[in-house]
């Protein structure tokens, strides 16, 4: 009798067990696609800007036309000038030293 008590006691543990594992792989995959859907929104707006960057032709514009072309980034926010860049919605426009865009990257 005692030894069927043990075995289902083991059996009920090692239920709770696989359980408690399947819901922390469930948590963990819930939290990976709430990162991605994240990064995803993130490349999306880079993408955006970077079509509108483009298509305003902001490379060889001096510094003050361009920021008044770009007006709010993707973001809603004004785009802004740190350490020899101009950042608009995720990317770094390269200010060269005649204070004009040189170049465009991500950042």
């Amino acid at each position: 009798m005692k030894k069927n008590t043990a075995l289902i006691m083991l059996l009920v543990l090692s239920n709770i067990g696989w359980f408690v594992a399947y819901a922390f792989a469930k948590l963990d995959h819930g939290i990976t696609l709430t990162y991605q859907a994240a990064s995803d929104d993130t490349s999306q707006k880079m993408l955006d800007q970077a079509i509108i960057v483009a298509n305003k032709n902001l490379v060889g514009v001096p510094l003050s036309e361009a920021i008044e072309k770009i007006g709010q980034d993707t973001y809603g926010s004004q785009p802004f000038v740190k350490d020899g860049c101009l950042y608009a919605g995720g990317l770094c426009l390269e200010i060269s030293s005649a204070e004009v865009i040189g170049k465009v990257r991500a950042e």
